[in-house]
């Protein structure tokens, strides 16, 4: 992006993508932009091993104006697997200026480096989050807003969103390098869907001290019903999301309505709050959902996103056919007397597409990982 706040166009007129045959720099790995404080580091205050008393966070001084901050930049399990977790949110901020031309070069840009499946781009006529503008995609739930907010641009992608990126890889250089932005949230997931580890072992990691940070152990919360478990799921936190570090542990197959169902889902989810979030959160999610606290040094299985929609869209497929059936199913009995056949009563009851519930995002055959 240059001075003006324009991205860069290819010699066709379009922002420049992959395809360009730009290399992906290999060196750079801070989440700033040009705007971002040189760094002051304290010797001995900084260690790149994973310690367990420092809950997978290392921390640095950084000169504010005329004072030094401590900021907490998470360290990866080096030995944890990459791809064992997947990215389930993403808001990133990057110096924009407002204008209907650079908004379009934005659309054009997203879609030279995230590909088509978010779709087109419509303002929302209200702001977001302290923004005069705000614009939604077509698909994916993704937000994008600007105006206010020191001159800057703020991109969302939730869970559906970023089910569609078609590379990381190709998704970092755009965040980093084009747009020059900084990660402000960044959710990184692992869905368990036996049940080898519950949210009850969560309650005892959190008691026997699994998830203490820098030696002090982050308050926790519950949400549902535990003293009788009534099948409609349970979830336990850790942390608080105004700290910055947030743990959700959650009974995911219950939440989807599936009362037997042993699914459970770890989400870890971290804030730029005195926090610096790298983008190599992107590429290598789960080295950093293993790291973040001593407890979660179990994760390892690769994750993958497709068989988590498949397994959300079979349990909201029995979950309708269920409801289907108590609520309609003697009056199909009805329907067939009258109707004389099942192929009379289905062509009379169809309906053009798919339920809001089963409506979920295509997801690129590479999940976004390098072939």
């Amino acid at each position: 992006m240059d001075s003006a706040g324009h991205l860069p166009l290819s010699h066709d007129g379009q922002p420049p993508g992959p395809a360009d045959g730009r290399a992906h720099p290999q060196g750079r790995t801070d989440a700033g932009g040009p705007d971002e404080p040189p760094r002051l580091v304290i010797r001995g205050e900084s260690s790149e091993e994973n310690n367990p008393e420092q809950g997978g966070e290392r921390y640095e001084f950084r000169t504010r104006g005329t004072r030094p901050h401590l900021v907490a930049i998470p360290i990866p399990k080096s030995d944890g697997n990459p791809y064992a977790a997947i990215t389930d949110y993403l808001n990133v901020s990057f110096p924009f200026t407002v204008s209907d031309e650079n908004i379009r070069d934005l659309r054009l840009s997203l879609t030279s480096y995230l590909g088509t499946a978010l779709g087109g781009l419509r303002e929302r006529n209200k702001g977001l989050h302290g923004y005069k503008r705000s614009f939604a995609f077509d698909e994916g739930g993704a937000l994008f807003a600007c105006g206010g907010q020191a001159g800057t641009g703020y991109l969302s992608l939730p869970g559906e969103a970023c089910a569609t990126i078609p590379s990381w890889r190709d998704a970092v250089y755009f965040f980093r390098d084009v747009l020059q932005a900084r990660i402000t949230r960044w959710d990184g997931a692992v869905d368990d869907y036996h049940g080898t580890h519950t949210v009850d072992d969560a309650v005892a990691w959190y008691l026997s001290g699994g998830f203490n940070a820098g030696g002090n152990k982050p308050s926790c919360s519950q949400a549902g019903n535990w003293i009788e478990p009534d099948g409609r799921g349970r979830t336990f936190y850790i942390g608080r999301r105004e700290n910055g570090k947030y743990m959700r542990v959650y009974e995911k197959g219950k939440q989807l309505n599936f009362s037997s169902s042993p699914w459970v889902r770890f989400e870890l989810e971290l804030h730029n709050t005195d926090r610096e979030i790298p983008f190599e959160v992107l590429l290598e999610p789960g080295k950093y959902v293993a790291g973040a606290y001593p407890c979660m040094a179990w994760v390892q299985e690769e994750a993958s996103r497709i068989r988590t929609i498949q397994k959300t869209a079979e349990i909201g497929y029995h979950h309708l056919s269920h409801y289907l059936s108590v609520a309609y199913g003697r009056h199909l009995n009805v329907m067939l007397e009258i109707e004389g056949s099942p192929e009379k009563v289905i062509e009379k009851l169809r309906r053009d597409g798919l339920p809001a519930r089963l409506h979920l995002p295509i997801v690129p055959d590479s999940e976004g990982w390098p072939e």
